[in-house]
């Protein structure tokens, strides 16, 4: 078995199944919630059904930030090239099934649960994390259905990841920001060694990252792989919510493709360099499976993920419904707010795990909306909780997070935001994968 991250244990971390979704719960005996470390599990349960993830190329994605976004970029594009694509992503926002698409839809849960039969005894056997066996699942319902190449999302780190069983024919790693210490290490060095981790020799290696001891370790990785680590900056551009096509425009110097023009719904600056780490990326395929010029401004327009800066009309007002869970994601998202200049009053309505560095991301917040409502989501993990009502009290006092007031219940904190957004505005939805699911949920 791989050895552990020096000092931590496998153990540490909830990562269990979702609660509410039936689905999620049929699929799988009960199994451990934690996340556990290494990848002999996954090797032995995928070597008893036939090692399936062998039958088709994959392209991996890794990274603190954004590596869902590339992930959908890269699924859209080789989908426009005429490719039958899966696409394994995580945390879902809703629905367990968002975890496994192919060709942009999620599989049925009754196919899903015919491979699920298939993997029950190994799993059993192994009883791997419940990240562990969605993966599993993943890998295994791919081959299935016959793909001709899979995009898997890394769900923590890489190194031990149980998507690093695969052996890719591209590899990417988006940003390094400091978050999952506990798991990956204190500093952006030792959690971009955890991020290297998907590097093989022989095997194109990009990376959009910017921080420089971060950059040093991607980079001494590939060496030591025999690599020369690509670079990819932000594309020039620009986002807007005017005209009928609220997005980004990004224009992209390609050697295949020569100079793009492309549009993407996808927003803010960010997004601009995810879409640019994901085309470049693309130019180092194996020539059989190289998007054409089409294909590629085809798919970047198509590309849709949810939770990422997703626009909602609701009445006179709007919602802005974002992901961002850690302080690097909630940067950006303000960044996007100055750029994208959304009607004000803006409201936001924040659900941050207890675990993540709250105070600094709710002064960050604050920057960019006028008034902040703390709340929790139905869905939060039981132990990571914050006491929103508490924190909302005790940013007022120091004037940290300028207007603030929290309730518990994520339906009212909405009604409250509707209110103070009556006569036109913006709400906010942000803090976690939980709270945009939990909104979307009440949205359905």
């Amino acid at each position: 078995m791989s050895p552990d991250p020096p000092g931590r244990s496998r153990a540490d971390g909830w990562y269990g199944p979702p609660t509410g979704d039936p689905l999620a719960a049929r699929l799988f005996p009960p199994l451990p919630g934690k996340v556990l470390w290494g990848l002999d599990r996954m090797q032995r349960i995928m070597a008893a059904v036939g090692s399936p993830q062998r039958d088709y190329p994959a392209l991996v994605v890794g990274g603190t930030n954004g590596k869902g976004s590339v992930a959908h970029v890269w699924a859209r594009i080789l989908q426009a090239s005429g490719c039958r694509v899966g696409l394994y992503t995580s945390p879902h926002l809703v629905h367990f099934r968002e975890r496994i698409q192919v060709d942009g839809e999620p599989l049925s849960g009754t196919f899903l649960e015919e491979v699920a039969d298939q993997l029950r005894s190994p799993i059993v056997k192994r009883q791997p994390s419940f990240f562990e066996a969605t993966t599993a699942l993943a890998l295994t319902a791919f081959a299935r259905a016959e793909v001709d190449v899979a995009v898997l999302e890394v769900g923590l780190g890489g190194r031990l990841d149980a998507v690093n069983i695969v052996d890719p024919i591209l590899t990417a790693v988006t940003n390094i920001g400091l978050e999952h210490q506990d798991m990956l290490g204190d500093s952006h060095a030792a959690i971009a060694l955890e991020k290297a981790g998907i590097f093989r020799p022989g095997v194109p290696a990009f990376t959009s990252a910017t921080h420089p001891e971060a950059l040093r370790v991607l980079g001494e990785e590939a060496a030591s792989l025999g690599l020369l680590l690509a670079r990819v900056g932000p594309a020039p551009g620009r986002s807007t919510l005017s005209g009928l096509h609220p997005g980004t425009d990004l224009r992209l110097k390609t050697r295949s493709w020569g100079d793009l023009e492309l549009h993407t719904p996808l927003l803010g600056a960010h997004q601009r360099t995810n879409v640019s780490l994901a085309v470049r990326a693309l130019e180092a395929l194996p020539p059989r499976l190289i998007p054409s010029r089409r294909a590629v401004v085809e798919g970047v327009a198509s590309a849709r993920v949810p939770g990422r800066l997703q626009l909602v009309e609701e009445g006179p007002h709007r919602l802005v419904l974002d992901v961002a869970h850690n302080l690097e994601g909630v940067a950006s998202l303000v960044e996007a707010l100055r750029e994208l200049a959304p009607p004000r009053p803006r409201v936001a309505v924040v659900g941050i795990l207890a675990d993540k560095p709250v105070d600094a991301m709710l002064r960050a917040l604050a920057s960019g909306v006028d008034h902040l409502i703390l709340t929790v989501p139905p869905t939060a993990p039981p132990d990571r909780r914050w006491d929103p009502v508490a924190v909302a009290a005790a940013m007022s006092e120091v004037g940290a997070a300028g207007s603030c007031e929290g309730e518990p219940e994520l339906e009212r904190a909405m009604e409250r935001a509707r209110a103070l957004v009556a006569g036109g505005g913006t709400i906010v939805v942000t803090g976690s994968f939980y709270t945009v699911g939990g909104v979307l949920r009440l949205l359905d």
